[in-house]
């Protein structure tokens, strides 16, 4: 499993883990996979904005681990990566022999939010990129203290990814 909060590069790594060949999925746009739902109610957020920082901080994402368990059980490569975050995270983290979380610097990360500007994504507003700022630190505490492999990712794609594979 691949991971790290929004912007790190997950998506970007998976896409050159396929280039160069290798069993990678991007399981937050795996159709059917994730619902974002109401914090507390767990009804779907019909009207959810990432440009809406209150929408982004009272918002689960969260993923189908039954359809997650059937596409794991289903690989066909010894070695596949799984790239995506989840606010259900606990529950996904068993199905996998190894989490890598991507860790960028905040000034690196801040930089590639504001990339989303114009678009729907995550970050894509100041204030949508400072909550994710504000997650950052203590989510990558937390997910070191859970035994996860965490990677620098300043560097280009191919540096993260080289990185990737040598963990691996």
């Amino acid at each position: 499993m691949i991971t790290g909060v929004s912007g790190t590069g997950k998506t970007t790594v998976c896409k050159r883990l396929k280039n160069l060949g290798f069993e990678a999925t991007d399981i937050e746009n795996t159709d059917g996979m994730f619902e974002m739902y109401h914090k507390g109610t767990k009804k779907i957020f019909v009207d959810y904005d990432n440009a809406k920082a209150e929408h982004i901080k009272n918002a689960e994402w969260l993923c189908d681990v039954e359809k997650l368990k059937k596409l794991v059980e289903s690989q066909k490569s010894e070695i596949a990566f799984y790239c995506g975050i989840a606010s259900n995270m606990d529950d996904i983290l068993p199905l996998f022999d190894n989490v890598i979380v991507l860790q960028p610097d905040s000034e690196s990360l801040n930089e590639r939010l504001k990339n989303r500007e114009g678009t729907r994504d995550i970050g894509n507003t100041q204030s949508g990129r400072d909550v994710v700022l504000g997650w950052k630190d203590w989510w990558e505490e937390e997910m070191g203290k859970k035994g996860s492999i965490l990677i620098n990712a300043n560097g280009s794609p191919e540096e993260v990814v080289k990185k990737i594979l040598e963990k691996c």
